[in-house]
């Protein structure tokens, strides 16, 4: 009878075992039940606040941004990868590389250029020797002019053909970068601090502080200043037409709180907007904005050893991206990415 008892026990105890070890190996780490009513699955919410980041073939985020709480490093270039793995892969000291931009060419390096330093703006660097060091790449021609500012470069894109387009905030110019040629192109700009549309010398810029590439054309965030005071924020196209870089503004407003932070496009070839309350969907055959998304969302994501929960809210993002239906968000304090969000916003929203 003993016997027999402690062989059910033992039966039983193996029962128990065998159960937990299937569903460890069968579970998602992160399932529906995990999640607070309201809340959204993210892929990863990293608690950092990046200055900028590029998205590679991979869904690796490559990312820069002020590393407030490393004795080390006054800045970081990182990778997350799609599962939140996160990489140091430079520590910077260079303290005029803070609030840098960031392009990718076609080969994967990556291109920074330091927005906000005056000995260094005219310099675009690149980080070579698998990201352990950041080598001088080029230096903007100076301007043959004795009324010519200092070159401060504070925008950069890939043009999708190994050439890069920059703005040059010291004399308000938007020029073309080709490194096979190791020379840079004048392609716009009066040198006035004025929102003024035309082509070439006659196209007034104010701050452009964002440049994206698409269909072969340019589309820019140019925020115009007096005194310090946003005087207006401009959303503006640059096209060649008739052998000329023409500039024309798409929307405009003089409202401080509803300025342009981040333009993108999207899969479906759709251009979005941040600004305001939230991200907008911009109309390019008549300048019209129609509600993307705005309101606050309560997103979690779930590590090995902890797990985060935070709310965003749309009307204080600093950037965004989309690749294909993933969306990449950065707050003031998180990097977040929310893989499939369409269906996701849809489930809460039901």
């Amino acid at each position: 009878m003993k016997k027999r008892i402690l062989l059910v026990a033992v039966l039983q105890l193996f029962m128990v075992f065998n159960s937990c070890s299937s569903d460890s190996g069968s579970e998602d780490p992160v399932t529906t039940d995990d999640l607070q009513k309201g809340e959204i699955k993210a892929d990863f919410i990293a608690r950092y606040s990046p200055d900028d980041f590029v998205i590679n073939n991979d869904d690796t985020a490559f990312f820069v941004g002020q590393s407030s709480n490393d004795k080390d490093y006054i800045i970081k270039f990182q990778k997350i990868d799609k599962n939140g793995n996160l990489t140091l892969l430079k520590g910077i000291t260079n303290i005029n590389l803070l609030s840098s931009r960031l392009a990718v060419t076609p080969t994967g390096d990556f291109l920074i250029i330091a927005y906000n330093d005056e000995s260094e703006g005219d310099k675009i660097f690149r980080f070579e020797n698998n990201y352990t060091d950041i080598n001088l790449f080029y230096i903007m021609k100076p301007i043959s002019s004795p009324f010519a500012s200092k070159i401060k470069l504070t925008a950069i894109t890939e043009n999708n053909d190994n050439t890069y387009f920059v703005f040059d905030q010291g004399n308000r110019h938007i020029k073309r970068f080709v490194p096979e040629l190791n020379t840079d192109v004048f392609v716009a700009g009066s040198g006035k601090n004025a929102i003024v549309d035309g082509a070439g010398l006659d196209a007034g810029f104010g701050s452009v502080s964002k440049i994206i590439s698409h269909n072969n054309a340019l589309y820019l965030i140019d925020n115009l200043y007096s005194e310090n005071t946003l005087a207006s924020s401009n959303l503006r196209k640059l096209e060649y037409v008739n052998n000329q870089w023409k500039v024309s503004t798409l929307l405009s407003t003089t409202v401080t709180n509803d300025a342009f932070r981040d333009i993108i496009f999207d899969s479906k070839n759709d251009l979005l907007v941040l600004k305001g309350k939230g991200i907008y969907k911009l109309n390019l055959l008549d300048n019209t904005l129609s509600l993307f998304k705005d309101g606050e969302i309560k997103v979690a994501a779930f590590g090995k050893n902890s797990s985060t929960n935070i709310t965003v809210d749309f009307s204080s993002l600093k950037s965004f991206k989309i690749k294909n239906n993933d969306l990449y968000l950065v707050t003031t304090t998180d990097f977040i990415k929310i893989s499939d969000f369409q269906t996701k916003f849809a489930a809460v929203e039901k």
